[in-house]
């Protein structure tokens, strides 16, 4: 009898054990069997440095308040030390924080300047070359920030590398041909000494259309109103933009980013048939990739779709020394499967592949709250993922954001910057979870998401890269740029 009972308690216990989900009873892990991972040796926490020399007879006496970093947004230095005896500065950025494009502006009134720092990185000062901010600097700032909007790109998208190897390229086409007229013409604008009427600055940066034609000119309009200037040789004094924008144009034509980029199909059908730049197109020669950066917030306090407050540990365990791991796989309705990328994605194992909260590796910010992974994917699969707070090598129970399902997400770049970004708040169970989503239908919910959901009828499905809530008033607004990764790029053979 005693056997008897025994045998229906243990096969009640398999039955509960199936319904309820094994990992998530008997997954939790605890103790010495899953030490805190390796961190390895950390990132560099010192700050970079930029230095730069201004002309006296351009600003005279330059202060701290003449100066203006941006990279995608306002860098604020956290020193600047300025040297009085030589009218020059130095900025030290953020501690642990690399910046790419980072444009630094010198401005008083109606006279400003630019400087483009191709890579400012931590414990390193930059530029390494000559400092000097004047009208040179400036030209060539304009003609690599024209250059980027032509593309689509921001600039600090683009590789320390590439925007060097522009700068060196320009300098050497300076004295002669298209670029040295755009050169005089900056020259020209920039020594106007009697140029102080109004309060709009000389330059701007400039946007230009991908067929090259200038759509916000280098050139303030109302500066340029408010201060004709003889900038044209030959052509007495201007007071509109058109000749400069021409020149800008003319210039343009001269001269290209030296890079190929992997989500190019032009790119692969070339660059990746030799073999000595095959490795640069990631792990499916032959088809265009993409660099994918998938990202999580970790914060108390993000909203869901519904406009809720989430309850990140609803699932999830806080236990102490636990992080973000992202688990993912080739999803079985990709048109693109490949079994080395489903590994590299970790094969859906649990708290194996880590994400980062260091700065690097996509991350925007170290230790933000938003943890990051990255990849290189063909674009066009299809892929699967779901998020872990645990320690490395826990099973799913107490760990994933919510037991059973999955994050959908298709491999397309929806705004043109050559990167993939998907940013999630950890727990979030109303946006590209397939199953159960929690989304109201009043919110556009029908409880699963499929390759061609878009709730919100923005014309992006949502389970594409989109855009981020900004300001949480849960309305998606504003496109992620990651400032430590670019589009994958070689050097063009």
């Amino acid at each position: 009898m005693c056997s008897v009972l025994r045998a229906a308690l243990s096969l009640l216990l398999v039955i509960l054990l199936s319904a309820c989900g094994l990992e998530s009873l008997l997954g939790l892990a605890t103790g010495s069997d899953h030490p805190t991972p390796d961190g390895g040796t950390g990132p560099d926490t010192r700050p970079a440095i930029v230095t730069g020399r201004v002309p006296a007879s351009f600003v005279p006496g330059l202060s701290a308040l003449d100066l203006n970093f941006r990279s995608q947004g306002t860098v604020t230095p956290t020193e600047i030390a300025i040297d009085a005896g030589q009218n020059s500065f130095s900025a030290k950025l953020p501690p642990g924080q690399a910046f790419r494009g980072l444009l630094v502006e010198v401005r008083r009134k109606t006279m400003n300047l630019f400087s483009l720092i191709p890579e400012a990185i931590p414990g390193e000062t930059r530029p390494q070359g000559s400092d000097l901010i004047g009208e040179r600097s400036t030209a060539a700032s304009l003609l690599i920030l024209a250059k980027a909007s032509a593309r689509g790109l921001p600039v600090s998208s683009l590789s320390g590398r590439t925007l060097e190897a522009a700068l060196l390229d320009l300098d050497a086409r300076a004295g002669s041909g298209p670029v040295k007229v755009f050169y005089d013409m900056v020259a020209a604008v920039a020594n106007c000494a009697s140029c102080t009427r109004g309060s709009a600055a000389r330059f701007a940066e400039p946007l230009v259309s991908p067929a090259g034609v200038v759509v916000k000119s280098g050139l303030d309009p109302d500066f340029i109103l408010a201060n004709p200037v003889d900038y044209d040789p030959g052509a007495g004094e201007e007071d509109t933009t058109e000749a400069f924008d021409a020149a800008m144009q003319q210039a343009l034509a001269e001269f290209e980013f030296s890079l190929c980029t992997c989500d190019d199909p032009a790119f692969v059908a070339t660059c990746c048939a030799n073999p000595d730049l095959a490795t640069a197109c990631g792990p499916a020669p032959g088809r265009p990739v993409i660099r994918v950066v998938i990202a999580a917030n970790m914060n108390a306090g993000q909203k869901d779709g519904n406009c809720d407050v989430i309850d990140r540990f609803r699932w999830a365990e806080d236990k102490p020394g636990a992080r973000l791991f992202v688990a993912a796989g080739v999803h079985p309705e990709s048109p693109i499967q490949d079994a080395a990328i489903h590994q590299a994605l970790g094969a859906w194992t649990p708290n194996q592949v880590p994400m980062s909260d260091d700065g690097t590796n996509g991350d925007g910010k170290a230790g933000d709250g938003i943890w990051t992974a990255t990849f290189v994917l063909p674009v066009g699969m299809r892929i699967g993922y779901k998020f872990s707070w645990g320690l490395q090598g826990d099973n799913w129970g107490g760990t994933e954001e919510w037991p059973g399902n999955q994050r959908l997400l298709e491999i397309a770049d929806a705004n043109g910057d050559g990167l993939v970004v998907r940013l999630d708040n950890f727990g979030d169970e109303t946006t590209n979870k397939d199953k159960d989503n929690m989304l109201l239908k009043a919110n556009g919910g029908s409880g699963t998401v499929t390759w061609d959901t878009d709730a919100n009828q923005d014309g992006i499905p949502d389970v594409r890269e989109r855009q981020s809530d900004s300001d949480g008033d849960c309305r998606l607004d504003a496109w992620l740029n990651p400032s430590s990764v670019s589009p994958l790029s070689v050097d063009c053979p």
